[in-house]
This record gives C-alpha cells, structure tokens and sequence, in this order.
C-alpha cells in the first residue's frame, strides 16, 4: 500500500483555478507548457495527434513543482506558493487535490529570502518526496512518503551554502536522490553520494553557464552538464569524460529530458514556442511547435543558472 498525502476534498478558494478539458496529468518528459500571466497549464496528448488538454493551475508568483508524489508513475501538476509555504498537488491518480504546508515563506523573519523547492525521491520508493532548500543555511528540508509525509519525521541535512545552487539528482545510480550543489565561486559541483555517504567534488563549468545535469550516456547515474550559447559540455560521473554537442540557439532555453522514452535524456532547447529534439534512441533530430510565446516549458524546470540572481 503506498503512503498518500493529505487530501483536500473540496476546492479551496486560496486557488484560482481550475477549468479541466480532460486529463489532470501528463507522462514523463512530455511536452507540457505554463503562461505565467494566467497559470494555465497546457498537456500536450500522447497520442501523436497534436491534441492537448488544459488546466488552470495556481496564482501569480507560485513555484511549478511537477512530480510524481502518488506514485502511479505520472507526473502531478502541483505547484508551491512562497506566500504561505503550501504546496497544492492535483493527483493523477485519483483526482483528488492535495495541500501541504512545507517551507519557509517569503514572510518569514530570516530576511525574507524563500525556500527553494526541490522535490525528488530522497529515499528509493519512486514516489517524489516534499523537500526544500534553504539558502539562508544551506539546510535540505525534506519529507519523505515512507513516514507518511509526516513533518515529525522530516529529514533534515546540512548541505551547502549561502550563494549555492541545489542541484538534487541521483549521481550514483542507486534509485536515491542524492543532494548536491553548484558553487559559483569555485565552479565546482559537490555531491553527497546516498549509497555511500561519500563526498564527491568535481570542477565543471564556467560562471554563466546554465547548469543541465541528466543521465544523457543511459546508465542510470545523472551525469554533469552545462549549456553554453548553444553548446552542451556533458562529463560523465562514471569516467569524467567529456562530450561537446553543438545543438541550440544562444536564445534559447535548453530543456533536456528522455522524451523518447529509452531511457537517455535527449539534448533540446526549446525557442518561442517550437521544440527542437535531438532523440538519443534513434537517433533523430525533429521540430514540434507547441506553446506561446512567453509560455514556460515545465523541462526547463530542472535547468539552473550558475550563479545566484542579486537579490
């Protein structure tokens, strides 16, 4: 039986949503767009079509956090509000909405700067856990489905520091994952290997890159990577060997993800509205065209900037 979250039956009027055409989530690493003028939510159909569906999803100012917190292997929408510290989870599973309060809020006393949300699967069950970063610290705050969800049992990991940029995935190949930071200053990542507990530091980047760690060699192990103006630097974790690939525009956001789905994450950038892909199985390169301009692709989600923006 798989731990659930808390369920809110009835729609809270701290939301404004929610208009629903037809489906309330979308597979992995589909093509899924946000207008952030309006919070409308556009799913791209699986079924080869070029049809999508729609749904009004959360307020100005709220944090996309799509994952799959119940564990049926599809993607929630749910987004995190910085002005109260809820997160707001549409289940796929059953429909049901989900509200957790887990976080520092922006009202908060320590300068008002806001947890970073980062949620993943910290502890191997492929069900994604509720976990911020807190700059101010550098601590992870995490709940995890195994207890339930339960803030009594949170688990709690001093890892990094103030100007930091998390960088959560599973570098060593375990199912875990593993948390990890980008030092600006250094340009170093550091790694805290969950199957081990081992320390792992390595120098890769430069100051302006944006930070694009996926598995792109198929070996299960998220490999370090950074876009530069149209160019991909990939080491691998397992050999620290280097790849270049030239695939991109200097204007565009990279959005790396396994939309092929064998496995290997695929280099693509996405630029007003249309969805360059370099498939990794085939391999094959393809256009689509789905969003608007000003539109979010929720796989650049992932994607970080090498240094912290001044606040």
């Amino acid at each position: 039986m798989k731990p659930t979250l808390p369920i809110t039956r009835t729609i809270f009027t701290s939301i404004a949503f929610a208009f629903l055409l037809t489906v309330n989530a979308f597979a992995t690493d589909g093509l899924t767009v946000v207008d952030p003028a309006t919070n409308l939510w556009r799913i791209q159909s699986s079924d080869g079509k070029g049809g999508y569906s729609a749904i009004k999803w959360g307020l100005k100012g709220d944090v996309q956090v799509p994952a799959d917190y119940d564990g049926d292997g599809i993607k929630d929408v749910a987004v995190w509000r910085p002005s109260n510290g809820i997160w707001y989870i549409l289940r796929s599973r059953d429909g049901h909405i989900s509200r957790v309060q887990w976080g520092q809020t922006t009202s908060a006393p320590t300068g008002r700067i806001q947890d970073v949300p980062v949620p993943a699967d910290y502890d191997g069950d492929e069900i994604a856990d509720l976990a911020v970063w807190r700059p101010i610290d550098g601590k992870w705050y995490v709940l995890t489905s195994q207890t339930g969800f339960a803030a009594s049992k949170a688990f709690i990991s001093q890892f990094g520091n103030y100007g930091d940029i998390p960088v959560p995935a599973d570098y060593d190949g375990d199912g875990v994952t593993d948390v990890a930071v980008f030092r600006s200053t250094e340009n170093r990542w550091f790694i805290e290997e969950s199957k081990t507990g081992r320390l792992k530091a390595r120098n890769f980047g430069n100051e302006n890159d944006l930070l694009v760690p996926a598995d792109y060699t198929g070996d299960g192990r998220t490999d370090l990577a950074v876009f530069r103006a149209g160019v991909w630097f990939v080491q691998d974790i397992a050999t620290d060997e280097i790849e270049q690939f030239e695939f991109g525009f200097t204007d565009s956001q990279p959005v790396p993800g396994d939309y092929d789905g064998d496995g290997t994450a695929d280099y693509a950038v996405y630029r007003q509205g249309t969805w360059y892909i370099y498939d990794s199985g085939t391999p094959r390169f393809h256009t689509l065209t789905f969003g608007r301009e000003g539109d979010v692709p929720l796989t650049s989600l992932g994607v970080k900037p090498s240094v912290v923006a001044a606040r």
